[in-house]
């Protein structure tokens, strides 16, 4: 036996309600793939940044003692160049290079020969290296879910991504 047909003025007006419905959903499925693609450019930023904080570390907990302040901006310089190859806009990027003592604490005031350009050997209080990568998000163009500049965070700064990685100092 076969089923009733179907009238035209059902036939339409069930062509209307899928109209309706689909207007109300493609605002959310909109703004559901934006979200998407956003995590994914923050999640290739955030690995990107924390491969390039890695091998700074790594570079700087290498370097003989008897170069270690003179290697210093060389590295800095290194991960800068790095984070461009990576497509980042390296103005915006702090790059910091710090010394830890072998308690994983950094010193209360930075040994002489902790910094870019020192000729002073490091002694042994000297335990780790630590490079931190921190890249502001406020004014980035490719992220439409941003918060302004001064809001988002309870510190008043705007949301940054931070990379850090801490390598033991043990010059070959």
């Amino acid at each position: 036996m076969r089923p009733f047909p179907l009238s035209t003025a059902s036939v339409r007006h069930q062509a209307g309600v899928t109209t309706v419905e689909f207007a109300l959903l493609l605002p959310v499925l909109i703004t559901l793939c934006a979200f998407l693609f956003q995590y994914g450019q923050m999640y290739r930023l955030q690995n990107a940044l924390q491969k390039v904080a890695q091998s700074g570390a790594r570079a700087l907990s290498l370097v003989p003692a008897a170069q270690f302040g003179q290697q210093w901006s060389g590295i800095a310089a290194q991960m800068r160049e790095d984070l461009q190859q990576q497509g980042l806009a390296v103005d915006t990027v702090q790059v910091l290079l710090d010394c830890l003592d072998s308690a994983l604490d950094p010193f209360p005031s930075p040994p002489a020969y902790c910094g870019a350009g020192a000729t002073q050997p490091p002694d042994i209080t000297l335990g780790y290296v630590r490079a931190t990568l921190v890249f502001p998000l406020a004014q980035q163009p490719w992220l439409p879910f941003t918060f302004p500049s001064g809001t988002g965070t309870s510190s008043g700064m705007p949301p940054a991504l931070q990379a850090v990685a801490i390598f033991r100092y043990d010059p070959a």
